[in-house]
């Protein structure tokens, strides 16, 4: 079913609210099966933006409960997230399971084993012995939810950056643009993409996979959304938006966000698990360059850059997780410099 609705959401066919739904269907689920809390969405019915527009109250408490959760739900959880990962300190670390222990705990779990049935055995203790030993989230996050999601999105970027390629020669008009209204490299569905899969990231930590597959994976899909452009759209802006001596950022602050708060989760998940040293020793020059992209645009901030779609709110969660991807890999780089090597 999962690896169904991600195929699904990468066809071009589906509205903007329909990529929504299945993203959220991936990121509620995939909660249900770690056993995490999924909050249930709180709408208040009674706050309207147009109070002399309204639809008849039942059909008006359907559509805004429904526009609200699809847009609100998983930056809720991802918020809630980040905002642990930010606060959490070395004080954090210092109860948590032994390495010995986890590995024991981690270990492939051996095969049941095959029972004899006697033919006079009731169906409902049938039932009950196969349904016994159930599958967790951790069992199938890498398989089914997390390594099809990036390997999937890493083919649509190629495909859809190949097309963009075939038409630049043609005039604007008839150009190939793969971040048009409701595609998925659009700035609106690339931040939730990103998003979910960060919950999908955090939800998945104590699988077997996360530290050699999952989180260098979802490491590099950050860096490279935050830092490359995703569409010819981005690429040609350099010389054009120019004020008062400062070039305007193309990105969408949302996007950066996204991106960063994805990393954030994979550095605090790393350093929860292994003290990050699986990440600093055997991924250094991927995680010196997200502590670089981090620290540059922590500072372009500070300085007063304009970023597409920033200021208020946005700039404020931007500045946030650019500031704790810093302090996460400023804490990997203090415990494992004597043996970290710059391969760049």
């Amino acid at each position: 079913m999962p690896r169904s609705i991600i195929e699904e959401f990468f066809k071009n066919q589906y509205s903007v609210g329909q990529r929504f739904t299945m993203l959220n269907a991936l990121a509620l689920g995939a909660r249900e099966l770690a056993s995490l809390p999924t909050p249930p969405f709180i709408t208040n019915h009674n706050h309207t933006s147009f109070p002399s527009k309204m639809l008849p109250t039942v059909l008006h408490r359907k559509y805004l409960a429904v526009g609200n959760q699809s847009t609100d739900l998983v930056q809720h959880l991802l918020e809630g997230i980040s905002h642990k990962a930010i606060n959490r300190g070395k004080e954090a670390n210092v109860d948590k399971v032994p390495n010995l222990v986890r590995e024991r705990h981690l270990r492939m779990r051996e095969p049941a084993r095959i029972s004899e049935v006697h033919s006079g055995t009731d169906a409902s203790v049938l039932t009950s012995q196969m349904f016994r030993h159930q599958t967790t989230f951790t069992d199938i996050a890498a398989e089914f939810f997390i390594a099809p999601l990036i390997n999937r999105f890493w083919l649509f970027l190629r495909n859809e950056q190949t097309r963009e390629t075939r038409t630049a020669h043609q005039k604007p008009l008839y150009r190939y643009k793969g971040a048009g209204t409701s595609l998925i490299l659009n700035p609106v569905v690339l931040t939730h993409f990103v998003s979910t899969l960060a919950v999908l990231v955090h939800a998945a930590q104590n699988a077997p996979q996360w530290l050699a597959v999952v989180a260098p994976d979802a490491l590099e899909l950050a860096v490279t959304i935050g830092t490359r452009p995703v569409s010819q759209m981005e690429d040609n802006e350099d010389e054009t938006d120019r004020q008062d001596g400062q070039a305007k950022d193309k990105k969408e602050a949302s996007v950066l966000t996204a991106a960063l708060e994805l990393v954030l989760v994979v550095l605090d998940g790393s350093l929860e698990l292994d003290d990050g040293r699986s990440l600093g020793l055997e991924h250094t020059a991927l995680m010196l360059g997200a502590g670089e992209w981090a620290g540059e645009v922590f500072s372009r901030l500070e300085n007063g850059a304009l970023v597409e779609g920033g200021g208020g709110v946005q700039e404020v969660k931007l500045k946030r997780s650019a500031a704790g991807v810093l302090l996460k890999v400023d804490e990997v780089i203090t415990r494992w410099r004597r043996s970290m090597v710059d391969v760049r």
